[in-house]
């Protein structure tokens, strides 16, 4: 490591063109998917010219390779090529961006211009949709009784846009530690909140999942490691009261849980439902479930997937509607489904080396780790461009530590 510290002054091209990548990523996580798709091109050009001085590259490779294999293998049996071509180009954006960061080591200023880029982007996401919920906020309201959220950018995805969000809390965090300015301090607390209080009008379960997920992390982390007893006190009692006023506060939050106590009612009482959105997504965890077990050494292939979930729901839920016929909604089942009880552990493996990879033993790293994993626990995160790119730039730019060898 320190080796490869003295060769970046020689490089520091390689830095910056990392920079202006990662810069264009996180515009088009919001904006544009052209961009998005440029930017994850771009960013792998670093490797090739720094690859034998990557930090931990053999443990980045092995779980590259460990989460695309069983998708290249089950190419073998899958009857729809072009379904399985797709599953492979989807995760491509995580190669790149774990093959092109972890290639460069960023500066304190250069880490900071990134992050800076990305919680503009994002706040300003956050306003679009915002605005979008003040033109007719009734109307909005009770759309959240049917199943619908308030409008957001990111190709309308709220729940990886809340996934964005929770990110960018963490992302402020880091930053507070490193920037030196009151006045930016000032301005990264009230993004936090911000995002905190946005999170909590969206309602959409991803984001406030891994909220709450970190916060309860992060107060045993005070009571237990650290031993401030009375300051995790606090924070959980700070948590509450948040969660009581906006309960309280928030019509969307309030209607969005109880649509979702309705639709959980629904739902365990007849064994489906529907229309109604929870309810598909239980139903998608049994089918990819059941597949998973009926294939339990090959799956039915990443090509077939799609056509292998409309035959078990044409067979055991015909009543189904056509856009309730999706993946499961947990990335092990999809690889179960896809490649076999083999594949889910390959892909285990290979998560774990990247996570090992990246991540250290201080809390903030922990929570990233945490924001990371819960996704892919919730749904199909890798189905799609926008979730890979997510993984990789969690794991490979949220979670490098800036250094302040050069500027």
């Amino acid at each position: 490591m320190h080796e490869f510290r003295r060769m970046m002054p020689k490089n520091k091209w390689l830095q910056q063109w990392t920079v202006v990548c990662l810069a264009l990523i996180a515009v088009g996580l919001v904006f544009s998917r052209a961009v998005l798709s440029v930017g994850c091109g771009l960013v792998l050009l670093p490797f090739f010219f720094q690859a034998s001085a990557m930090h931990n590259r053999r443990m980045i490779f092995t779980g590259l390779l460990l989460i695309l294999l069983p998708v290249f293998i089950s190419g073998c049996w899958s009857a729809d090529i072009r379904n399985w071509a797709e599953s492979i180009t989807v995760r491509l954006p995580l190669v790149s961006i774990a093959l092109g960061c972890s290639a460069v080591i960023f500066s304190r200023k250069n880490w900071l211009l990134v992050a800076c880029v990305y919680l503009i982007s994002i706040a300003i996401g956050c306003v679009w949709s915002l605005w979008q919920y003040a033109i007719d906020p009734a109307a909005m309201q009770a759309s959240y009784l049917k199943a619908k959220v308030l409008p957001t950018l990111a190709d309308q995805d709220y729940v990886r846009f809340s996934w964005m969000v929770m990110i960018g809390v963490l992302i402020a965090f880091r930053s507070f530690a490193l920037i030196r300015s009151r006045l930016s301090k000032y301005i990264l607390i009230a993004l936090i909140v911000f995002f905190i209080i946005y999170l909590h009008i969206l309602a959409a379960k991803t984001g406030l999942l891994c909220l709450y997920a970190c916060a309860i992390v992060y107060m045993i982390d005070l009571m237990i490691r650290q031993r401030k007893w009375k300051t995790g006190l606090a924070w959980m009692a700070a948590a509450v009261m948040i969660i009581f006023v906006a309960y309280q506060s928030l019509p969307t939050l309030r209607n969005r849980v109880q649509y979702v106590r309705f639709d959980f009612s629904l739902y365990s009482k007849n064994g489906s439902a529907p229309g109604y959105n929870d309810a598909a997504r239980w139903v998608s965890l049994r089918a990819g479930y059941e597949l998973t077990n009926a294939h339990p050494f090959t799956g039915v292939g990443f090509g077939d997937m799609r056509s292998a979930i409309n035959a078990w729901h044409e067979k055991n839920l015909p009543s189904s509607l056509a856009y309730e016929r999706f993946l499961p909604a947990d990335e092990w089942l999809v690889y179960g489904t896809g490649s076999g009880w083999p594949g889910m552990l390959c892909f285990t493996a290979g998560l774990l080396f990247l996570l090992y990879a990246t991540a250290t033993r201080q809390i903030l790293s922990v929570l990233f780790t945490i924001t990371a994993v819960i996704p892919l626990i919730t749904d199909d995160t890798l189905e799609g461009q926008i979730g890979a790119v997510l993984l990789g730039f969690i794991s490979f730019f949220g979670q490098q530590n800036p250094t302040t060898h050069y500027e």
